[in-house]
């Protein structure tokens, strides 16, 4: 069985990765629940950020330092919550 690779579906707004599918326009949050940005895009094995500040260039994750995906957010790791994603309030 092979793990998941990150296609495209949907017309370029989510992506199947082997952490869950990330969509553009969730919101990206650092181990204390801080949110870093939005998703927008995913190119090979980094998460684009959008510009979330005037004048703030895009920045990027990579899918390895992601704990896990939730219905509309992509934490970090370092938080310790092992039910993100389970329906926990991130």
């Amino acid at each position: 069985m092979t793990s998941p690779s990150t296609q495209p579906t949907d017309s370029e707004t989510a992506w199947t990765t082997q952490v869950g599918t990330i969509r553009r326009g969730m919101k990206v949050l650092d181990a204390d629940g801080t949110v870093l940005g939005t998703v927008a895009g995913i190119e090979g094995e980094e998460v684009l950020l959008a510009e979330h500040a005037e004048g703030e260039r895009d920045s990027f994750i990579l899918i390895t330092q992601i704990d896990g995906v939730s219905e509309d957010a992509v934490l970090l790791q370092g938080r310790g919550d092992a039910t993100f994603g389970l329906g926990a309030e991130p």
